[in-house]
């Protein structure tokens, strides 16, 4: 019966790394249900909020927000959780993603040069690979079979659903720059992307530095001051 209802429904979801420029910056996940996804989940009398249980990633430092509902019957969840370093994106994005989830390898960098700083972020979008992770919980699995219900058979009843009803698309906030990669059902999705932002204080020394040390050789070789010495000895 799930699976005829999510067959109906369309859950699309957007993840957003938002990097500063001094490296921190905040991983924000927001996803909309729209109304049959939302009836789906209220099945029987049921709540949202009760329905979809987020104990989890409260526990593990995110901030949840509250289930927004619009006029249409549709409702977003929005997710974030904060970073001061960019290494530490790969952890974060890895909570939510889990072992099976459509996210792999994602990171950022920030490479420090002399005159610039360069912000990348790499990873890749499956939806070539969608896994439902029924048969990966164990405890779900066993409860199913004690009930003698076929496991695999509603694992593959759910990810046929999944596949027409699931959208995923990455937001990068780089400073100076934004790229948006959209997944494509049965397919995989580079996510590669890159940004130098110029230190103009750091440059803007160096060059007075530079005219001072010129200054200062123009003055020591000075033609007059030259000769005056010669004439003092």
């Amino acid at each position: 019966m799930l699976a005829a209802l999510l067959a109906a429904c369309k859950v699309d979801t957007t993840v957003t790394i938002k990097v500063k420029e001094d490296g921190s910056g905040v991983v924000t996940v927001t996803a909309v249900l729209d109304t049959d996804a939302v009836k789906a989940a209220e099945a029987r009398g049921g709540k949202l909020e009760d329905r979809v249980r987020l104990g989890d990633l409260t526990k593990a430092g995110w901030t949840v927000a509250p289930w927004a509902r619009a006029a249409d019957g549709s409702a977003q969840l929005t997710l974030s959780k904060a970073f001061q370093s960019p290494s530490e994106v790969a952890g974060i994005v890895a909570e939510i993603n889990g072992k099976v989830g459509p996210l792999h390898d994602v990171s950022v960098t920030r490479d420090r040069g002399l005159f610039s700083t360069t912000y990348a972020a790499t990873g890749t979008v499956d939806l070539h690979q969608l896994q439902t992770g029924l048969t990966a919980d164990p405890d779900v699995v066993s409860a199913l079979t004690n009930q003698h219900v076929d496991v695999n058979a509603v694992d593959q009843s759910l990810l046929a659903a999944i596949r027409d009803s699931f959208g995923l698309k990455v937001r990068v906030e780089l400073p100076k720059g934004t790229t948006t990669v959209r997944g494509v059902s049965g397919h995989t999705t580079a996510i590669d992307t890159s940004t130098s932002v110029l230190d103009t204080k750091r440059a803007v020394l160096l060059a007075v530095a530079l005219v001072l040390v010129v200054a200062a050789v123009v003055v020591l070789l000075w033609p007059g001051r030259r000769r005056r010495r010669r004439r003092r000895g």
